[in-house]
Protein backbone atom coordinates (compact mmCIF):
# COMPACT_ATOMS: atom_id res chain seq x y z
CA UNK A 1 0.00 0.00 0.00
CA UNK A 2 1.51 3.43 -0.53
CA UNK A 3 1.34 6.39 1.97
CA UNK A 4 -0.35 9.92 0.77
CA UNK A 5 0.54 13.04 3.19
CA UNK A 6 0.02 16.16 4.14
CA UNK A 7 2.50 17.93 2.45
CA UNK A 8 4.19 19.96 4.64
CA UNK A 9 7.92 21.24 3.81
CA UNK A 10 9.03 22.93 6.51
CA UNK A 11 7.70 20.09 8.92
CA UNK A 12 10.86 18.33 9.15
CA UNK A 13 13.19 20.59 10.59
CA UNK A 14 12.34 19.69 13.60
CA UNK A 15 13.57 16.74 15.93
CA UNK A 16 10.52 13.69 15.50
CA UNK A 17 9.63 14.31 19.36
CA UNK A 18 9.19 18.27 18.48
CA UNK A 19 7.65 17.59 15.01
CA UNK A 20 4.16 16.28 16.97
CA UNK A 21 4.50 18.71 19.29
CA UNK A 22 4.98 21.83 16.20
CA UNK A 23 2.84 19.85 13.49
CA UNK A 24 0.66 23.11 12.82
CA UNK A 25 2.72 25.23 13.64
CA UNK A 26 5.11 25.19 10.02
CA UNK A 27 2.16 23.71 7.95
CA UNK A 28 1.48 26.39 5.21
CA UNK A 29 -2.23 25.47 4.73
CA UNK A 30 -2.73 27.21 8.33
CA UNK A 31 -0.92 30.81 7.62
CA UNK A 32 -2.44 33.78 6.72
CA UNK A 33 -5.97 33.47 6.45
CA UNK A 34 -5.97 30.46 5.01
CA UNK A 35 -7.65 27.36 6.46
CA UNK A 36 -7.14 23.51 5.96
CA UNK A 37 -10.14 21.76 4.35
CA UNK A 38 -11.50 18.64 5.89
CA UNK A 39 -10.66 15.53 3.35
CA UNK A 40 -11.34 11.72 2.55
CA UNK A 41 -8.54 9.35 0.63
CA UNK A 42 -9.46 6.05 -0.41
CA UNK A 43 -7.08 3.91 -1.50
CA UNK A 44 -8.71 1.51 -4.65
CA UNK A 45 -7.04 -1.16 -6.32
CA UNK A 46 -6.38 1.28 -9.88
CA UNK A 47 -6.78 4.45 -8.11
CA UNK A 48 -6.68 7.20 -5.36
CA UNK A 49 -10.20 9.22 -4.57
CA UNK A 50 -10.36 12.27 -2.68
CA UNK A 51 -13.21 13.85 -0.94
CA UNK A 52 -12.73 17.04 -0.18
CA UNK A 53 -15.61 19.79 1.89
CA UNK A 54 -15.03 23.46 0.39
CA UNK A 55 -18.54 24.26 1.51
CA UNK A 56 -20.03 27.39 0.17
CA UNK A 57 -17.40 28.14 -2.79
CA UNK A 58 -18.43 27.94 -6.45
CA UNK A 59 -16.41 25.57 -9.38
CA UNK A 60 -14.91 29.12 -10.42
CA UNK A 61 -13.45 29.67 -7.23
CA UNK A 62 -11.33 26.03 -6.51
CA UNK A 63 -7.98 25.42 -8.24
CA UNK A 64 -6.55 21.88 -8.53
CA UNK A 65 -3.24 21.62 -9.39
CA UNK A 66 -0.38 18.87 -9.63
CA UNK A 67 2.74 19.50 -9.90
CA UNK A 68 6.19 16.99 -9.19
CA UNK A 69 3.57 14.58 -7.20
CA UNK A 70 1.91 17.11 -5.13
CA UNK A 71 -1.45 17.83 -5.63
CA UNK A 72 -2.57 21.36 -4.49
CA UNK A 73 -6.14 22.67 -3.38
CA UNK A 74 -6.87 26.04 -3.62
CA UNK A 75 -10.20 27.68 -3.17
CA UNK A 76 -10.51 31.44 -2.47
CA UNK A 77 -13.34 33.42 -2.25
CA UNK A 78 -13.90 37.41 -2.43
CA UNK A 79 -15.59 39.50 0.75
CA UNK A 80 -18.52 41.02 -0.87
CA UNK A 81 -19.31 42.91 2.17
CA UNK A 82 -16.97 45.47 3.41
CA UNK A 83 -17.38 46.54 6.65
CA UNK A 84 -17.52 50.60 6.84
CA UNK A 85 -16.41 52.58 10.27
CA UNK A 86 -19.55 52.59 11.41
CA UNK A 87 -19.86 48.56 11.58
CA UNK A 88 -18.14 46.27 13.73
CA UNK A 89 -17.96 42.33 13.48
CA UNK A 90 -19.31 40.52 16.14
CA UNK A 91 -18.56 36.81 15.04
CA UNK A 92 -16.96 36.18 11.86
CA UNK A 93 -16.55 32.45 11.18
CA UNK A 94 -17.12 31.91 7.50
CA UNK A 95 -13.98 30.45 5.91
CA UNK A 96 -13.16 32.15 2.57
CA UNK A 97 -9.62 30.96 2.02
CA UNK A 98 -8.72 27.08 1.87
CA UNK A 99 -5.84 25.23 1.06
CA UNK A 100 -4.07 22.21 1.24
CA UNK A 101 -1.56 20.40 -0.25
CA UNK A 102 -0.89 15.88 -0.58
CA UNK A 103 2.51 14.62 -1.20
CA UNK A 104 1.45 11.79 -3.83
CA UNK A 105 3.08 8.01 -4.23
CA UNK A 106 5.15 7.48 -7.22
CA UNK A 107 2.49 5.06 -8.98
CA UNK A 108 -0.16 8.11 -9.78
CA UNK A 109 -0.55 8.81 -13.46
CA UNK A 110 -0.65 12.64 -13.66
CA UNK A 111 -1.85 12.27 -17.34
CA UNK A 112 -5.68 10.87 -15.49
CA UNK A 113 -6.95 13.25 -13.61
CA UNK A 114 -10.94 13.45 -13.15
CA UNK A 115 -12.11 16.61 -10.62
CA UNK A 116 -15.96 16.79 -9.83
CA UNK A 117 -17.66 19.58 -8.04
CA UNK A 118 -20.77 19.09 -6.17
CA UNK A 119 -22.74 20.31 -3.53
CA UNK A 120 -19.68 21.33 -1.31
CA UNK A 121 -17.84 18.63 -1.85
CA UNK A 122 -14.24 18.42 -4.48
CA UNK A 123 -14.29 14.78 -5.85
CA UNK A 124 -10.67 13.84 -7.44
CA UNK A 125 -9.88 10.65 -8.96
CA UNK A 126 -6.51 10.01 -9.75
CA UNK A 127 -5.55 6.89 -11.66
CA UNK A 128 -2.76 4.50 -11.09
CA UNK A 129 0.05 3.83 -13.60
CA UNK A 130 -0.57 0.64 -14.60
CA UNK A 131 1.93 -1.95 -13.32
CA UNK A 132 4.24 -3.09 -16.13
CA UNK A 133 5.07 -7.21 -15.35
CA UNK A 134 8.75 -8.05 -15.46
CA UNK A 135 10.14 -8.53 -19.16
CA UNK A 136 12.10 -11.72 -19.38
CA UNK A 137 15.31 -11.14 -21.71
CA UNK A 138 16.77 -13.99 -23.27
CA UNK A 139 20.30 -14.81 -23.54
CA UNK A 140 22.21 -15.78 -26.47
CA UNK A 141 24.54 -18.46 -27.27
Amino acid sequence: MNKIVTYKPFGTMLSPAWNSFFEDFFDLSLTADFKKPLANIIEKENSYNFEVELPGFGENEIDVRIEKDILTIKAEKETKEKSTEKDRHIISERVEKYYRSFMLPEDVDEEKIEAKFDNGILAIDILKKEKKEPKKIDIKK
